[in-house]
């Protein structure tokens, strides 16, 4: 059974099916799940051969576009005959994965593959094909180089057309997007001119007396925007105008780079290979030589780092020394003032001393007798003491009663 389907179904060789009475027995015999795995292979044959078609078409419209209109012709009349002798079986139906040569899209008719012919259809074909065309039906058998040459040509172009279609779709991105920024910046000014329309035209530019707004009012606004617009609109044009410039210089450079590259020969392209070469061989040393100093870098990094901290803890014990020596300096100058003033003291406690001495080693201890004199003495002269301010007393008091009895006098 398997091998019955391989031969009947297979991708690379021809397989002409047999009439309806033994397919329908050949199916009758096989099971479900062959059933379906054969559905699957027609469905998969069947995508591919009208893929292969599709492009074996674009190729020849752009290639043999007369040879569309003869392949219509022949299997629009190999249509004809088949209604009209259907049991004979003169055009058996054909699948084929490797003798693919065109895709007919007709709106009543799927695609159909042409593969190589049988006798019928050979003696069809010569003869509906017209005078000097021949040659190309009995040709029609498609090797796999012209198959892949064919597909390859169609990609290139499906490229080139996906190329122009992207520049196309960037362009019109930047248009849109410029349109969109455009917009947005024409929907914000316009937001602003409302609100300070408003700010300071209906709101603050209202009469007090009259309850309107005053055409002057509206004049000098509408005014000030006209001037903020031509301002603006220069600015523009000097803008548009500089990118016109930068534009033409553009222009001028890439002629100019089309012109050397004109000149240019095979022989300057091996040399700039040579140089590149070069310069990839430089590049790649000197990236050796960047990876061997960064190594050596973060050696010396590492070490760095532990003589860093070993740095960082000399720095904290010498700043303390030197907190140190700084309180030691000042307390040793408050011991200086200190021992300065000491020894003024001490001069002068030295001076009292020796003073001292000197009263102490001239001092005579007087007599008893001379010392009661002396007694006696200041006894009498503290009473006469006492006795002349008594007196003194009495006369200020007699003065003043004199000269309160005068002024009584005079009045």
């Amino acid at each position: 059974m398997s091998r019955q389907q391989d031969s009947a179904f297979s991708s690379g060789s021809l397989g002409v099916l047999t009439p309806k009475q033994d397919e329908f027995c050949y199916y009758e015999d096989m099971t479900e799940t062959e059933l379906q795995q054969v559905l699957e292979n027609v469905i998969h044959l069947n995508l591919f051969l009208r893929l292969e078609n599709d492009i074996f078409e674009r190729y020849l419209a752009r290639r043999h576009p007369e040879s569309l209109q003869t392949i219509a012709q022949i299997l629009e009349k190999a249509k004809r005959i088949q209604k009209i002798a259907p049991q004979h079986n003169l055009t058996p139906s054909v699948m084929s994965a490797s003798g693919s040569l065109v895709n007919v899209h007709d709106k009543d008719s799927p695609s159909v593959s042409s593969v190589t012919p049988s006798r019928h259809v050979t003696s069809l074909l010569s003869a509906r094909a017209p005078n000097g065309r021949t040659k190309f039906v009995h040709s029609c058998r498609i090797t796999y180089m012209h198959r892949i040459e064919m597909v390859n040509t169609e990609i290139r172009e499906l490229q080139k057309k996906l190329e122009k279609i992207e520049q196309m779709s960037t362009k019109k991105k930047i248009y849109l997007r410029a349109r969109m920024e455009e917009n947005q910046i024409s929907t914000c000014e316009i937001f602003k001119n409302r609100e300070e329309f408003e700010e300071n035209v209906v709101q603050k530019g209202i009469d007090s007396i009259t309850g309107k707004i005053p055409a002057e009012k509206f004049i000098r606004f509408i005014e000030d925007s006209l001037k903020v617009v031509d301002i603006i609109t220069e600015k523009i044009r000097l803008k548009m105008a500089t990118i016109k410039c930068q534009i033409i210089k553009i222009k001028l450079q890439l002629k100019h780079r089309k012109e050397l590259g004109e000149t240019l020969r095979v022989i300057d392209f091996e040399q700039l290979k040579i140089k590149n070469r070069i310069c990839v061989q430089k590049v790649d040393e000197k990236n050796q030589y960047l990876l061997e100093m960064k190594r050596m870098a973060g050696c010396y990094n590492i070490t760095f780092g532990k003589h860093k901290k070993k740095v960082d803890g000399l720095m904290l014990i010498m700043n303390q020394v030197r907190n140190k020596i700084v309180s030691k300096k000042q307390e040793i100058v408050k011991l200086q003032s200190k021992q300065i003033a000491a020894k003024i003291e001490i001069d002068k406690e030295e001076k009292q001393l020796k003073s001292i001495m000197e009263l102490i080693n001239n001092f005579e201890i007087p007599s008893v007798i001379d010392s009661i004199k002396l007694r006696m003495k200041l006894d009498n002269l503290q009473e006469i003491h006492k006795r002349l301010s008594r007196r003194r007393e009495i006369h200020r008091i007699t003065l003043k009663s004199k000269k309160i009895t005068r002024k009584n006098a005079k009045f």
